[in-house]
């Protein structure tokens, strides 16, 4: 998908403002409880079933992503804001987000990790089924009654899932946590619709890197 055109501009805008009070949480365990630990820190969590072959897997059928946001987000953005989130304005900012995430990862998997992707089911093909949660964000352009920007030290946060399974069996063979923060800079500075996708596709490609390594190193494991 294309990222040139104003309309995309200015809803990507919304996916991420900052949360200047954001702590990561430790992860809570992922589903799979047979799964082994692989890495496990603050920010993240692997785990991945033993005994895989991994280089027998050279394509990839993705998911969609869902996206949810954090907890009471909309009741907090009319208390401090005075902004009325709507339905639409929700399902906009989610499917533009799963648009966005499906062409990063999809771009890191073929170009740099040289996985084909896949429509179906079949021998050799993971089944990745990504989430992302806890999405915040804070003064959203879009549902604003003027086109604004806001002083911020940080883009945002969000955390995201991902269940690989075996397409043809539906076995469990990993799961991921990430916490994903846009860094705080330490001083305000002026948030626009252009700062906001640039940060909001940044972190993406960390995380999307980040898993694309992970399963590098299990293909090693491997041979």
């Amino acid at each position: 998908m294309t990222w040139l055109s104003i309309s995309k501009m200015f809803i990507i805008a919304l996916l991420i403002q900052p949360l200047s009070a954001a702590i990561a949480e430790e992860p809570p365990q992922s589903p799979g409880a047979d799964l082994e630990v692989v890495e496990k820190d603050r920010r993240s969590e692997v785990r991945a079933a033993q005994g895989i072959d991994w280089n027998a897997y050279t394509r990839v059928k993705l998911d969609r992503a869902s996206v949810e946001f954090r907890k009471n987000w909309v009741r907090d953005q009319r208390q401090r804001s005075g902004n009325i989130i709507r339905e639409d304005d929700e399902k906009r900012i989610k499917d533009d987000l799963s648009d966005l995430f499906e062409e990063v990862l999809t771009r890191e998997l073929v170009t740099e990790g040289g996985y084909t992707m896949a429509e179906e089911n079949g021998q050799g093909v993971l089944h990745f089924i990504p989430r992302i949660v806890n999405l915040d964000i804070i003064a959203p352009d879009r549902v604003r009654d003027y086109v604004g920007s806001a002083f911020t030290d940080s883009q945002g946060r969000m955390t995201i899932e991902m269940e690989i399974r075996d397409s043809l069996s539906g076995d469990l063979l990993a799961t991921t946590r990430h916490y994903e923060e846009d860094p705080h800079k330490g001083y305000m500075e002026w948030t626009t619709s252009a700062t906001n996708r640039r940060s909001a596709r940044l972190m993406l490609m960390r995380w999307a890197e980040g898993l694309r390594e992970r399963l590098d190193e299990m293909r090693g494991i491997s041979n």
